[in-house]
């Protein structure tokens, strides 16, 4: 008897352990999903007058294309938090997922302000003006740490462990 109430209790603390790590989205869920279409779709269009997306990370080290750093940042950043983790953590609901998805969109929409003022500021020959391809972008990237923010701060860092049901365990 007390070898099956063992092995239920390890198969209901794995279980625990599984649904804490998790985050439940909500409604929220389609607006994260949209905001991650909207930024794909932002992506493929061109970023500045001469300079698509992939022509920014293709150039990353030289090159010839007019773009500046906190640009060429802000694009990696938003490909890789906005779409890549944002994408795994709404497909795998794990909550450092959303987490790091959080952080890094915001940390990406910072680089995608410093990126549109930089562009406007820089003094060439050549047009290098921000599109509207790099504006939604970095708008899309707000709204995702805007969606994301409530999802992050709906759990605390430490409600992460299972709780004990009783003040003293059988032994």
């Amino acid at each position: 008897m007390n070898d099956e109430l063992s092995a239920y209790r390890s198969e209901f603390t794995r279980i625990e352990k599984k649904v804490a790590g998790e985050f439940r989205a909500g409604r929220r869920q389609w607006a994260l999903a949209g905001c991650v279409a909207v930024l794909v779709v932002a992506l493929l269009l061109p970023q500045t007058e001469t300079a698509a997306s992939w022509t920014v990370l293709g150039t990353w080290f030289g090159g010839h294309a007019t773009v500046t750093v906190p640009m060429r940042i802000f694009i990696s950043l938003a490909l890789v938090f906005g779409v890549v983790v944002s994408t795994a953590a709404l497909s795998l609901r794990r909550w450092r997922l959303a987490v790091a998805a959080m952080l890094g969109s915001g940390l990406s929409s910072l680089f995608g302000l410093l990126g549109y003022w930089s562009q406007n500021g820089m003094e060439t020959s050549a047009p290098h003006s921000p599109s509207f391809g790099m504006v939604l972008a970095w708008l899309a990237m707000v709204v995702l740490t805007s969606q994301w923010l409530p999802v992050v701060l709906s759990r605390s860092p430490t409600d992460i462990g299972p709780r004990p049901t009783t003040l003293f365990a059988p032994r």
